[in-house]
């Protein structure tokens, strides 16, 4: 055999033991935890799980109001009711910046990371920021894409076994799946930003349809935005770049030698990795089950639908209507502009705020830092029982605006909410 077959294996070794440990692990590891998490059930959480999770995170962004102890550590994260993100690798990173979140505070901005199966970072913060400009949740975004993320890894890592034990024309041609790992991210990831930029509903303000910056930095109302590659994604190139090394050389060294049958030592390494991968899809179905992913998936499918009047429906309306139409949607702007300068100067540090995370988190971009009223209806003077009522209310009716923040809230969380709300005076 020539120099060419074993280097080749060595290259896709390197691949594979990358994609292992970056992905695949984390991946499958971590599998249904968050769900288990936000239903209550952490006594159904595997105790392996602790350890990796806790492993994964050195190095992570943690939320500038997480406490120390919390931190690395995935028992004490639950304990304090803390964001938790995802253990795999992060491969993107899209962050925020604005008057009410300043640098002192926030001096990462307010990031979020995007992995192959899920977030991590500021989401819920986001999700607070997309609800107030008429965006759908984050966690809306890619949901079948992210569920089957740890499948598709598991299939990968088979084909480069296959690629490793066999040496076959046909099989040679598989790494051009791993090869395109990192373009493949980026077309499902610039297609779900197109749809979070285009499905929007009457938050807060209102702005027309648009597609949110992919690499490098933009501005969305006032909020200034930054997306860049984060060590995930160069992970993948490392993978790209190795499945083409491997690719090469084993295409050089077809021509030069011909195809040796694969031996009996390689069928049952083959059968014995053959069945890790059957061994850990089977664990995946297990779980899913175990957590009803298929009805979760079911109900982040809600995908609100542009309001504001498109270039189409302008041109086909009458010029007089037209003109109309422009002045009044001109007027909506100078008022909007004028509420987003009352909500810099009145919203203040998110840090300073003398309410609870709860209120300042769901309730205060809108509604203020007590309850004064923004853009939002004023709180202060209002009954408990009536702020309760009008919750359960909006989540029973899946108001529009309200939807993308009700929906995370427990029945205690709008208990505690309504009760500190009923306590707000004018200052």
């Amino acid at each position: 055999m020539n120099f060419y077959f074993p280097a080749a294996r060595l290259f896709a070794v390197f691949a594979l033991a990358i994609l292992l440990y970056g992905f695949i692990i984390p991946s499958v590891g971590f599998h249904g935890t968050l769900e288990r998490i936000q239903d209550d059930k952490v006594e159904d959480i595997p105790s392996y799980v602790y350890p990796l999770w806790n492993f994964y995170q050195k190095g992570r962004y943690f939320g500038v109001n997480s406490p120390k102890e919390a931190k690395h550590n995935l028992k004490k994260m639950i304990e304090f009711s803390e964001e938790i993100g995802v253990a795999s690798m992060p491969v993107w990173n899209f962050s925020l910046e604005a008057p009410n979140y300043p640098k002192e505070a926030f001096p990462k901005g307010l990031p979020v990371y995007i992995h192959f199966d899920g977030l991590s970072g500021e989401v819920h913060e986001m999700n607070t920021i997309n609800h107030y400009v008429g965006m759908p949740s984050m966690q809306s975004g890619g949901p079948y894409e992210r569920a089957l993320a740890p499948y598709a890894l598991i299939l990968l890592a088979l084909f480069f076994v296959l690629f490793i034990f066999y040496n076959n024309k046909w099989i040679n041609r598989l790494m051009f799946i791993p090869m395109a790992l990192p373009f493949i991210f980026i077309g499902f990831y610039a297609y779900w930003l197109h749809w979070f930029g285009h499905n929007l509903y009457r938050g807060a303000i209102t702005i027309d349809p648009f597609m949110p910056v992919l690499l490098g930095d933009g501005k969305v109302a006032q909020f200034t935005t930054h997306a860049y590659p984060v060590i995930g994604f160069w992970v993948l190139v490392a993978i790209s770049i190795f499945s083409f090394i491997a690719w090469w050389l084993k295409k050089r060294a077809l021509k030069e030698q011909p195809i040796n049958k694969a031996t009996p030592v390689h069928h049952i390494l083959m059968l014995f990795f053959l069945l890790i991968a059957v061994a850990g899809i089977a664990y995946l179905v297990k779980t899913d089950k175990e957590v009803n992913k298929l009805e979760k998936l079911a109900k982040l499918s809600y995908a609100p639908k542009v309001e504001t009047p498109t270039k189409t429906e302008i041109l086909e309306s009458s010029e007089i209507d037209k003109q109309e139409m422009l002045k009044e949607r001109d007027e909506q702007r100078k008022e909007q502009e004028l509420k987003i300068k009352a909500l810099e100067d009145r919203a203040g540090s998110i840090g300073k705020f003398k309410v609870t995370k709860l209120y300042k988190s769901n309730c205060a971009p809108c509604h203020g830092a007590s309850g004064e009223g923004n853009f939002g209806a004023k709180l202060i003077g209002l009954s408990e029982e009536y702020l309760l009522k009008k919750l359960l209310a909006y989540k029973t009716n899946e108001d529009a605006i309200h939807i993308e923040i009700v929906e995370s809230l427990s029945e205690e969380d709008m208990k505690q909410l309504t009760e500190e709300i009923s306590q707000f005076k004018d200052q």
